[in-house]
């Protein structure tokens, strides 16, 4: 039997509810919370009141007739039920408890007001161990509702509710009485007229109720939907202030469900607690943190509410945005020989939103929010143009060359966020490719990560001026040598470029007419050849010792550092000696460019290695370290790939450069592995 067949779905009033079903929160379901949150709870109350409408001032009964629709209520039998005749069936609520509850102490507190207890114990038959609504998180909830429905008899004793003698101390530690008690004070609060809301309630607060009638199908479809940790679903906050503000309530509420199975579908399946909230709570403080950017034009930094910011349909048009990266990857990734990063950049942005650690209203000014700047970059960027974009005129190609763009800005921990929409603008009119004006305003390359008004790094220039050439000259090679350019960019070594000037590929590639595929594909197997990449984003360093040596003969390309009471010399930060960050004659480059035209390296090691007279008048760093390599070769990083000077444990002058103390190998300090005196190793 198909679930169309088992289920149904219809609107219900509170007074049908309550009079032909049997609802039970069932022990997978979480507390009741919502009066634990001052914000939801006023918001509800506040709006449902609002929708209402006033009271007439001689009867006091509500002016209109309007039916309040407040979204969707999912329930399925348990398997003890068999019986399908029966007036009254036993139904799990799984989704709705927490306005259902909220409803329920609401219509029994305006039953209390208006004297219409008696009518209220009828509707729930209650029977003093039962009733029509049953909390079964655990039995001291259900029998706080027992004792409450049947010995609360006025406002006052319900006003004061914990001073009543049945009123158990264990009662004023359980999660769900505690908000139930804090929820009767917000009603209190919202409610204190003279208005009779007790029939209207009843008659004109309606759901969608969803049935199930399978136990398995029902428990399915809640762990699928509506997975949930013991706090309150953001999105749910922000769900039910949308729900009660929309017109189409059936169609939206039908929507909001899909999407959070899209997050679902790719909730982090590592947690020990599965869900769609984190990725989901995270996606709708994400574009309600850009709306407020987008609402500031450049105004002092505020905060806005999340339901102020958002509506159904601007929900729905982020969600449209993620979409189309999602359905078009592949299709995309078709047309390239090489596009492994639109899988990564994916993972990324999923990783962002079910990690759901990120503050999406932090002020996008202060220099102490840099992880949260970045990650706006990162998420806003894409989602701000495809958004924006005219569905008519969004190009798949040119919209992944959008996400590459700011992909490898994230990756750089680009922090620009004041530039961002005017960085989008630009891009929406000239294209990605296009450089004109687009140039940074940072002096100080060292600083384009930092730069708020930096449109392009000079990285960005060079490969996009020359991209945009080829573009116009409709080169028949572009995607592959945008391919080459990726593959080369990926590079673990290359892919980050944070606090290395933002350089990514052109350290290594010279953006010039004579660049072609045949020589980006030399350029991409030379490097992978001195770095290999074993899995993922492992590196296997076997011929770092080779190239460490070799490097001698183009530069001084190490770090060099005092470490507490010794000099520290560091041969392999190789993300800055590859950029040649520390080095004023480009050692990396000029190694490069050689070995790129010989077969190997050890042949250019032999070219390269000759032995030195000793000329110990010689008082050069660089001479000193060529001599030793010259003699030792590999065998020079026996330890690792630092070499300390003037320590206290060896304060002797060098034997064969006595200008110097001992050089010795360490493997990063002197408390781990062997040190070794290069004097010693060449003896």
């Amino acid at each position: 039997m198909s679930r169309k067949q088992n289920a149904f779905l219809k609107e219900e009033n509170l007074l049908t509810l309550l009079s032909q079903n049997n609802f039970i929160i069932p022990e997978i379901q979480r507390e009741y919370v919502w009066g634990n949150n001052e914000k939801v709870i006023n918001k509800f109350l506040k709006e449902l009141k609002h929708k209402i409408g006033n009271g007439c001032e001689h009867c006091h009964l509500p002016d209109g007739n309007t039916r309040v629709n407040i979204g969707f209520l999912y329930s399925y039998k348990p398997d003890y039920v068999k019986v399908q005749n029966d007036r009254f069936l036993d139904e799990n609520l799984i989704d709705g408890q927490q306005r259902f509850t909220t409803l329920f102490l609401l219509a029994f507190y305006f039953a209390l007001k208006e004297n219409r207890k008696v009518d209220f114990l009828s509707l729930i038959r209650f029977e003093g161990v039962s009733m029509s609504f049953d909390f079964k998180v655990r039995d001291l909830t259900k029998r706080f509702l027992l004792e409450f429905v049947e010995k609360t008899n006025t406002i006052e004793d319900l006003k004061n509710i914990d001073k009543q003698t049945w009123f158990l101390k264990d009662y004023k530690i359980d999660l769900s009485i505690k908000a139930m008690i804090k929820t009767l004070q917000y009603i209190e609060q919202v409610f204190n007229c003279k208005t009779k809301y007790y029939n209207h309630l009843l008659n004109n607060i309606v759901f969608w109720h969803f049935k199930t009638e399978v136990t398995s199908e029902g428990e399915e479809l809640y762990i699928t939907m509506n997975a949930r940790g013991e706090d309150l679903a953001d999105n749910e906050i922000t769900k039910a202030a949308l729900m009660l503000d929309g017109k189409d309530l059936f169609n939206s509420g039908k929507k909001w469900e899909s999407w959070q199975h899209l997050f679902w579908k790719h909730r982090d399946k590592k947690r020990s607690i599965q869900s769609a909230d984190f990725g989901y709570n995270a996606f709708i403080n994400c574009i309600a943190g850009l709306e407020n950017y987008l609402k500031l034009n450049g105004d002092e930094f505020t905060i806005a509410e999340v339901e102020d910011l958002l509506s159904i349909k601007s929900i729905e048009e982020y969600i449209n945005a993620f979409k189309f990266l999602i359905d078009n990857s592949e299709s995309f990734k078709s047309k390239y020989n090489y596009a492994n990063w639109v899988n990564n950049c994916l993972e990324d942005i999923w990783d962002v939103f079910n990690k759901n650690e990120t503050d999406w209203f932090a002020d996008y000014t202060d220099q102490n929010k840099g992880t949260e700047q970045n990650r706006m970059i990162f998420i806003w960027s894409w989602l701000l143009y495809i958004k924006e974009k005219p569905k008519d005129s969004l190009d798949v190609d040119e919209t992944f060359r959008v996400l590459r763009f700011f992909y490898i800005r994230f990756k750089n921990n680009s922090r620009a966020v004041s530039a961002l929409k005017q960085t989008i603008g630009i891009i929406d009119i000239n294209g990605v490719f296009d450089t004109l004006d687009q140039g940074s305003d940072s002096l100080n390359t060292e600083d384009e990560s930092k730069s708020r008004n930096s449109y392009r790094t000079k990285n960005e220039i060079l490969k996009y001026s020359f991209l945009s050439k080829l573009k116009i000259e409709n080169c028949i090679d572009l995607r592959e040598i945008e391919s080459l350019i990726w593959e080369i960019e990926d590079h673990p070594l290359n892919i980050e470029g944070a606090d290395l000037r933002n350089i990514n590929s052109s350290h290594l590639i010279e953006f010039n007419e004579k660049l072609s595929a045949t020589e980006l594909v030399l350029i991409k197997e030379k490097f992978h050849t001195l770095f290999p990449i074993k899995t993922g984003r492992n590196i296997d360093y076997k011929n770092a010792k080779k190239v460490r040596v070799l490097l001698f003969w183009y530069g001084s390309y190490w770090q060099k550092k005092w470490s507490s009471y010794y000099w520290k010399y560091n041969f392999g930060e190789w993300k800055r000696i590859i950029r040649d960050i520390d080095s004023d004659s480009l050692a990396f480059k000029l190694f490069f460019d050689d070995f790129k035209n010989t077969k190997d390296l050890e042949s250019l090691l032999e070219n390269k290695v000759l032995e030195f007279e000793i000329d110990k008048n010689v008082d050069d760093e660089l001479y000193v370290f060529k001599w030793y390599a010259s003699q030792l070769k590999e065998k020079m990083w026996s330890q690792g790939q630092f070499i300390a000077t003037d320590h206290f444990k060896h304060p002797d002058q060098d034997y064969y450069f006595p200008k110097y103390r001992e050089l010795v190998n360490i493997k990063g300090n002197f408390n781990g592995g062997s040190p070794q005196v290069l004097s010693e190793l060449v003896k």
